[in-house]
């Protein structure tokens, strides 16, 4: 039983935090070569003419992919190997599985609200992010949704809760090189782009399954 469950079913007093939601946000190191080369794969991938087009579901196992993959598995799993409550012998046996695309999108474009129960993990990671609109600082984001219900009466005391309680929408501004992960079933979106580069994101939903277990 996890040290929440013992503290809430034992009596001992204290306060503890609920249902918490990891977010990392990683720099993964890729260099401005790099993320170059990645846009225009990206780009190749989705035609023009549309603000928003999301690209193959197979994009991670093209060949033309390969350090990308690498750099996002590789990420992915230390994060989360520091977030399991296995031993790193025991999470060195499981297998990453990971299905991912590019979405490229464009000025006015937007990535509508989604989420994938059916993974663990999503990782986002930024390839290329234009600098938006003097009046548009909030353009462009990625944005998770808030999931806990909140009570139909708000008064002083719970409207401005300190973290890791307070209620409200989490937003990250994605910049190249650097890689947001949270739990897949979240939901989120990009917001409006209000830039005239496009905004290039790849996205990797991620399973670590156990050894022999099927794809």
């Amino acid at each position: 039983m996890s040290d929440t469950g013992n503290i809430a079913g034992s009596g001992r007093g204290g306060t503890v935090p609920l249902f918490a939601v990891p977010f990392s946000a990683v720099n993964t190191g890729a260099d401005r070569e790099f993320n170059a080369r990645l846009a225009s794969h990206c780009e190749a991938q989705c035609p023009p003419g549309r603000t928003q087009v999301r690209g193959h579901d197979d994009f991670l196992d093209s060949p033309d992919a390969g350090e990308i993959r690498r750099r996002i598995l590789g990420h992915a799993a230390g994060v989360v190997a520091g977030l399991c409550g296995i031993g790193a012998d025991e999470f060195g046996q499981l297998r990453l599985q990971a299905r991912g695309w590019c979405s490229v999108v464009r000025r006015n474009g937007h990535v509508p609200a989604q989420h994938f129960p059916g993974a663990a993990w999503l990782a986002v990671y930024c390839a290329q992010a234009g600098e938006p609109d003097a009046d548009a600082r909030g353009a462009g984001v990625l944005r998770l949704h808030e999931r806990r219900l909140g009570s139909i009466y708000r008064d002083a005391s719970t409207r401005e809760l300190a973290p890791p309680y307070r209620y409200g929408n989490h937003t990250w501004t994605p910049l190249p090189g650097w890689m947001a992960l949270f739990p897949a079933y979240l939901p989120h979106e990009i917001s409006v782009v209000r830039s005239d580069a496009p905004l290039i994101l790849v996205f990797a939903l991620l399973r670590f399954a156990d050894p022999g277990q099927e794809e």
